[in-house]
């Protein structure tokens, strides 16, 4: 039988594996002298909070005491929204370095906003933009980190 509990002890599992792993991965980066912050600090804090809330999802599952939900399966239409968006993924991962980091991200935020959100083209292309800004500043200008501009690159 296929429940919301077992479903939520293999999430947790998987969840808190591939933040141990990313811990561990994160241990080999090698930091140059003259940086801002250290290389490691980004993939730390992702492999602390994938492990945290995997070990909070396994810690809730086991306290669960209600009766069994069943979980439902994605019928057509949600595999296909699990497939574009799992294909937008791939695509914004190849895009990201000659396109650069924030461009890539504009048009990863407005494609999968427009499609999953249904929303306005001009709503998802505005979010698409804003979410763009914000990583450009949080992540290259203020934290100084080394992600491909692409074209923007000339501005510099």
């Amino acid at each position: 039988m296929r429940t919301l509990k077992s479903a939520d002890l293999v999430t947790g599992c998987l969840l808190a594996f591939l933040g141990a792993a990313t811990l561990i991965a994160a241990r080999g980066i090698k930091g140059m002298a003259g940086e801002s912050l250290d290389p490691r600090t980004l993939p730390s804090l992702v492999g602390w909070g994938l492990l945290a809330i995997g070990a909070g999802i396994v810690v809730l599952a086991l306290r669960y005491q209600g009766d069994p939900v069943l979980v439902q399966w994605p019928d057509g239409g949600g595999r296909r929204r699990i497939a574009v968006a799992f294909a937008s993924l791939l695509l914004y991962m190849g895009l990201t370095d000659p396109l650069g980091f924030p461009i890539s991200t504009a048009l990863f935020v407005s494609g999968l906003s427009g499609y999953l959100g249904h929303y306005r083209v001009w709503a998802s292309l505005l979010l698409g933009m804003i979410t763009a800004v914000v990583v450009h500043f949080v992540f290259i200008e203020f934290l100084g980190l080394g992600f491909p501009l692409g074209p923007l690159e000339l501005l510099y």
